[in-house]
C-alpha cells in the first residue's frame, strides 16, 4: 500500500514539473520565416522540390 501511495506521490510531483516548465514549439514571435521547399513524394510533382501553394 504504501508502495502504491510513493508512486502516486513520485508521478504527481514529475506531471507537476512538467506542467510548469515552459514549452516551445515551432517559431516564436519575431522569428524570422527561412524558404521551405518540400519534396513531393506523390502527384504529378513526385519527385521534384515545388511549392503547391
Amino acid at each position: 500500500m504504501n508502495r502504491h501511495l510513493l508512486s502516486v506521490a513520485v508521478a504527481g510531483l514529475l506531471a507537476g514539473v512538467a506542467m510548469g516548465a515552459d514549452l516551445k514549439s515551432g517559431l516564436q514571435p519575431g522569428d524570422k520565416v527561412s524558404p521551405f521547399n518540400p519534396l513531393n513524394v506523390t502527384g504529378s510533382s513526385a519527385g521534384e522540390k515545388a511549392c503547391q501553394v
